[in-house]
């Protein structure tokens, strides 16, 4: 591929990610979605414009890594344990995910498709629960760490999956010993060095919080590709380092976000829908329609546990809202697409599925969530 070939795909992509909220806003939908539909328009699907090279490669994968560093930096611990349903919220987590894991022996299919289903999109919910105005009850904060918990699980087991052979494993638990050493090291240069931390957060033009967020991403990705493990638990790991350690960081935060999603990110969603065959859609359409249904009875039946506390229609409501599926599938399916765990046309079917499920789960838990008077 020439130069010129690959500038255009890069311009081209840079067009779409910029248009991509612009036109998201407008007809409701989040831009993730506009932006994988939009890569199948440019991609092999219809216009074909959207040319692999080795520069869009390494953007994706960076993107990948990003949306995963991003991923970990909005686990909120501090929420997460004071919620007093924590007992009931991983209760509702692990009969989500044996329910996912029944269903996917009884169909013949692969546990990545088990941690797929019990997988929840944190941003989806969090958005929904903010315009109907809950997300600062009780029913809204505890929906909110049911999906943290999920968010959090899936993604450790999601990299535990891909691992092969026990030294492997061993390696992933090395990291989270590292991950421990590095939140202690954290705290000590806290308490000792609390001008130069507060730099971190500060307007200074040489950045440094950011240069220094990125050097613990970067270290934590590369620990991990040393170790044989995917790239995505080092990312993942180093933002829920940084989210536990740094708390109310707003400001730096706000930057890191600006970054990801103002470029890398779009970059992997649209590379990833450009590279889907929508024709492949067609005949997986089965599967799309089983996983649908699939996804809506394994996080129902668990959240029936809420019942005593919201009623019933409450209790359903969550449990469709909890169905909602996003980034991290979209990213487990380019890592299983990669690693041969499934093919091309179960990654279109997948694909496929998430955004439907994006866009029917909150329509669904806004028809039945009861706005004007409590549960049956």
């Amino acid at each position: 591929m020439s130069e010129v070939e690959q500038f255009t795909t890069i311009a081209l992509i840079s067009v779409i990610a910029f248009i991509s909220p612009i036109i998201a806003e407008k007809i409701r939908v989040p831009a993730v979605v506009l932006e994988i539909v939009l890569g199948m328009v440019f991609g092999v699907s219809f216009l074909n414009l959207i040319y692999s090279s080795e520069w869009l490669s390494f953007l994706s994968l960076f993107g990948l890594i990003f949306l995963m560093f991003l991923a970990g930096l909005e686990i909120d611990a501090e929420t997460v344990l004071r919620s007093g349903h924590l007992k009931k919220v991983v209760a509702f987590f692990i009969l989500s995910l044996s329910l996912s894991a029944a269903f996917t022996i009884l169909a013949g299919l692969s546990f990545f498709y088990a941690i797929i289903l019990t997988n929840v999109a944190v941003g989806v919910v969090v958005s929904v629960l903010r315009e109907i105005g809950t997300d600062k009850e009780e029913f809204g904060q505890l929906n909110i760490v049911a999906a943290l918990v999920s968010d959090f699980s899936t993604m450790f087991l999601l990299s535990i999956y891909f691992l092969t052979g026990y030294l492997q494993i061993a390696f992933a638990f090395a990291i989270i010993l590292v991950f421990l050493a590095a939140y202690r090291f954290g705290k000590l240069v806290i308490w000792y060095f609390p001008e130069f931390i507060s730099k971190w957060f500060s307007d200074e033009p040489s950045e440094i919080g950011v240069r220094g967020s990125l050097a613990i991403m970067i270290l934590f990705v590369g620990l991990s590709s040393f170790l044989g493990v995917e790239a995505i638990l080092g990312a993942f790991l180093a933002g829920v380092l940084l989210s536990i350690t740094f708390r109310g960081g707003k400001k730096l935060y706000d930057k890191l976000y600006g970054m990801g999603f103002g470029f890398f990110i779009p970059v992997f969603f649209i590379k990833t829908g450009s590279e889907l065959n929508i024709a492949q859609a067609g005949v997986g359409l089965g599967l799309i329609l089983l996983l649908l249904a699939v996804s809506f009875v394994v996080k129902a039946i668990p959240s029936l546990i809420f019942v005593p506390n919201f009623g019933l229609r409450r209790a359903m409501s969550m449990g469709f809202l909890q169905s909602t599926k996003l980034s991290l599938t979209i990213a487990g399916v380019a890592i299983g697409v990669t690693s041969g765990v499934i093919s091309e046309l179960e990654a279109t079917a997948l694909v496929s599925f998430t955004i439907i499920s994006c866009l029917l789960s909150p329509t669904l838990f806004r028809l039945l969530y009861p706005r004007y008077h409590n549960g049956l």
